[in-house]
């Protein structure tokens, strides 16, 4: 979905009276080669929070060492603590469910990344068929002046809960508090820009 102010009511609906799945991804990289190696989910309904899942996953790529300084995950890690990525997309996948607003920041590379991985393992999954919002396009209609909008600036900006800190259940949640705060204030008309700190 195109973050519009059209568009705007039904984010609302959702935030309100709908399932909200907030879902953020760690990879070996930025490529279209690279991988998932980890994904993580919080699912809200009626704006209260149900239930989570995080799984790490096996890469059967090189480790970009970027990628590696940023989240923490190595490939030993990895390898002792992942499970196959067919295995852990199934598992998102069945937590994703129907009926459902899918939410991240930088909502495109996420989708990207398992759109490829659902591909290279042949499982069945429509992305397009899914209503999504991406918490930065969100936050750039809502704080057209801000000067950064990544993750972890708006969660300092907006006053929310939690930190960027590239665990992906982490992020998930940072970006749950972000999305939350930007409807809110969005509703009401005015959103902290930061220009008063």
């Amino acid at each position: 979905m195109r973050i519009k102010p059209e568009n705007l009511p039904l984010i609302h609906r959702y935030a309100a009276h709908g399932r909200i799945v907030v879902f953020d991804t760690e990879t070996t990289g930025m490529t279209n080669d690279d991988e998932i190696c980890q994904i993580a989910a919080v699912e809200y309904e009626h704006g209260r929070e149900c239930r989570n899942m995080a799984e790490y996953l096996t890469p059967t790529c090189p480790m970009n060492p970027y990628a590696e300084q940023a989240h923490g995950l190595s490939l030993d890690f990895l390898r002792q603590n992942g499970i196959p990525p067919a295995i852990g997309l199934d598992r998102f996948l069945a937590f994703l469910g129907g009926d459902v607003l899918l939410v991240a920041h930088n909502l495109r590379f996420d989708m990207r990344m398992l759109n490829n991985a659902c591909v290279h393992y042949g499982i069945e999954h429509d992305g397009a068929a899914i209503e999504t919002c991406d918490t930065l396009a969100l936050a750039r209609l809502a704080m057209p002046d801000l000067d950064c909008y990544t993750l972890g600036n708006l969660v300092e900006t907006l006053g929310v809960e939690g930190a960027n800190s590239h665990d992906a259940l982490d992020d998930a949640y940072a970006c749950a508090g972000v999305f939350f705060k930007l409807i809110e204030s969005l509703k009401k008309g005015s959103v902290n820009d930061g220009s008063s700190q």
